[in-house]
């Protein structure tokens, strides 16, 4: 089974990349990319939690507006923390996805890797 935290792995590496002389023509697709992949990390780890956790069956449609509305009308403090992250998270990667006119800030990505990564500690410690 894949291991999802790999993506925020890969996401911190993008972004460490992103000053390597072999990528300086990629600083930006590497920053969205971190971003990107930070969101989905968090994501599909807490969509797993749901399911094997709480036994939720998690619908094919909306599937990502139904993970971040559980754990935000969750009446778990921590959940709630949660489902706000995703929230964010996933605002972000919409942006770095699709909005090409925009710029994404190294500041911005870091943000977004700090978030992912406490966001998954969290998520680890009460699926304990």
């Amino acid at each position: 089974m894949f291991d999802w935290n790999q993506y925020l792995l890969l996401a911190e590496k993008l972004f460490y990349l992103r000053k390597n002389e072999e990528f300086l023509g990629l600083k930006d697709a590497c920053l969205r990319s971190a971003i990107s992949r930070a969101y989905y990390a968090v994501f599909c780890v807490a969509r797993n939690y749901l399911i094997d956790k709480k036994g939720i069956e998690i619908p094919k449609q909306d599937t990502h507006k139904f993970v971040r509305e559980i754990f935000i009308e969750s009446a778990i403090r921590e959940e709630k923390i949660v489902g706000e992250s995703i929230k964010q998270l996933w605002g972000k990667r919409k942006m770095a996805d699709y909005e090409g006119s925009l710029t994404v800030t190294e500041a911005e990505t870091e943000f977004c890797l700090k978030k992912a990564k406490d966001t998954l500690s969290l998520i680890m410690g009460f699926s304990k």
